[in-house]
């Protein structure tokens, strides 16, 4: 375990250059350790290597590693989470047998405070995914395939469905989209829900946009909001009728 430093500017900076370069050569985790780069926490918080099978589970893990500190003083704070990046930077941008990295966008790393990017930070998105919807967020942080890097891809499904805040933000909404989208047997999101085909996450948030001025997803059962969908998606509620039935 590795108690919690937090960069400061300096170290955001350096951390900024390293990404800029391509991310050549080892992760910079010095500058955690750097009083001229980092500072301690207030509060001690241990941090654990090692792997995570998926990004539900490392989801869950920061949850409960993170329940001491205040979620809304958390929440944009580019030092906070770009120090996390930082420390599991070697799961979130591994090298290859050669030891090249594939860095993506910098925001997967440092935090922006651009809406449309702060979603996509590779920590911060598991950490409010699961603070805000528990398991219904699994379909958003489980590939529908096993990765050998689980923690280092941002994934379809959930970009399909992030880029309408008023989806995602939404309890009700996100507890039918699981319902409908994961596979509770095989543990991870049911074949075809990513993709532009009918029925896909990304034509479930083009629907509800268009039910936006005439159903409210807040004050409705699951059952209701699933009954409004149009045929398209009824192979998704054909797989999850059974339940409903024995549930009715």
């Amino acid at each position: 375990m590795t108690r919690m430093r937090t960069l400061n500017d300096a170290g955001l900076a350096r951390l900024a250059e390293y990404m800029d370069g391509g991310a050549a050569g080892p992760a910079p985790k010095h500058l955690l350790e750097d009083p001229g780069t980092s500072a301690p926490m207030k509060m001690r918080i241990e941090l654990e290597t090692g792997s995570f099978e998926d990004r539900y589970r490392f989801g869950v893990y920061l949850n409960r590693l993170l329940r001491p500190l205040d979620a809304v003083q958390i929440s944009s704070d580019r030092y906070f989470w770009s120090s996390l990046a930082l420390f599991w930077f070697d799961l979130l941008c591994p090298a290859d047998a050669q030891g090249k990295r594939s860095p993506r966008q910098d925001y997967r790393y440092i935090l922006s405070s651009d809406y449309r990017h702060y979603y996509r930070h590779l920590v911060r998105s598991p950490w409010q995914l699961v603070r805000d919807h528990r398991e219904a967020a699994r379909f958003l942080l489980i590939a529908p395939k096993m990765q050998e890097h689980p923690l280092s891809v941002h994934g379809d499904i959930l970009e399909q469905i992030a880029g309408r805040q008023q989806v995602l933000r939404s309890k009700p909404i996100i507890k039918v989209a699981n319902k409908l989208y994961f596979d509770q047997q095989k543990g991870r999101p049911k074949t075809g829900v990513a993709g532009n085909r009918r029925g896909s996450a990304r034509r479930f948030g083009l629907v509800l946009r268009q039910f936006a001025l005439t159903y409210d997803p807040e004050c409705m059962s699951d059952d209701a909001i699933i009954d409004m969908f149009p045929d398209e998606f009824n192979r998704w509620k054909k797989s999850i009728a059974p339940a409903r039935s024995k549930a009715a």
